[in-house]
């Protein structure tokens, strides 16, 4: 079914309860195991550092561009003005794959899923335009590429599944990016790279483990809820 027939579709919940808690399981074990999360784990950064553009854009700063290192790292390069503006930009990395993880999980349980694909392919068409880098450009496309084909030429059902499938790999990412960034702190490995430790000296009052602290109840909130919807939908 191509993009323009139908935005609304029936929601994943039309499916088997069982099958429901297998995308799941499926999903999140796709996101934890390394060899699986060494090939999938791009998106998360790709959202990670989105989350940083459209905080930029809306402080009214002007981005420089976005960079997707094949480590799984990234950066986003803006002209600041202001602390006010710059703890914003600075504070949207690491919980923005969590708030897109709800949303995706969100559109998938309520018959959305198409229109939210087309809202993650617009952002994608966004880092693209700021891509500083060769292996970006590639992640950026490779991405857009298979989530496109999925918009266009998949079914109802396979498109719910790949957007649910998609917001656990984005909520399992944005713990495994907290755990990460935790450990980094713990271990004063890498630390200066940290975007606590960076908003920690913008605000000079609240240091790095604060900020760490608010990334924390951001994506746990986010994680309650993707795990409540999936006990709403099965009970």
């Amino acid at each position: 079914m191509p993009w323009s027939e139908s935005w609304a579709q029936e929601p994943l919940t039309v499916l088997p309860e069982t099958q429901i808690l297998v995308i799941t399981g499926l999903a999140i074990l796709v996101a934890l195991a390394r060899m699986t999360w060494n090939i999938v784990g791009y998106p998360v950064t790709i959202v990670h550092e989105l989350g940083h553009a459209v905080a930029a854009l809306t402080a009214g700063y002007r981005l420089r561009g976005i960079t997707v290192n094949g480590d799984m790292s990234g950066a986003t390069n803006y002209w600041s003005r202001g602390a006010a503006g710059t703890v914003w930009t600075l504070w949207w990395g690491y919980p923005t794959p969590a708030v897109v993880g709800v949303a995706l999980i969100w559109a998938a349980m309520s018959g959305w899923a198409r229109a939210a694909l087309a809202v993650v392919i617009a952002g994608l068409f966004l880092v693209f335009l700021l891509s500083r880098s060769w292996h970006t450009v590639g992640v950026v496309l490779s991405t857009g590429l298979v989530l496109g084909l999925v918009g266009w030429f998949g079914s109802a059902s396979m498109v719910n599944i790949v957007v649910f499938a998609l917001g656990w790999l984005m909520i399992v990412g944005a713990v495994r990016g907290l755990w990460s960034v935790t450990r980094s702190h713990i271990s004063r490995r890498g630390v200066s790279r940290s975007d606590a430790y960076l908003l920690g000296r913008a605000t000079r009052l609240l240091p790095g483990p604060f900020w760490l602290l608010t990334f924390a109840i951001a994506i746990a909130a986010c994680t309650w809820y993707a795990v409540s919807s999936i006990v709403t939908a099965v009970s």
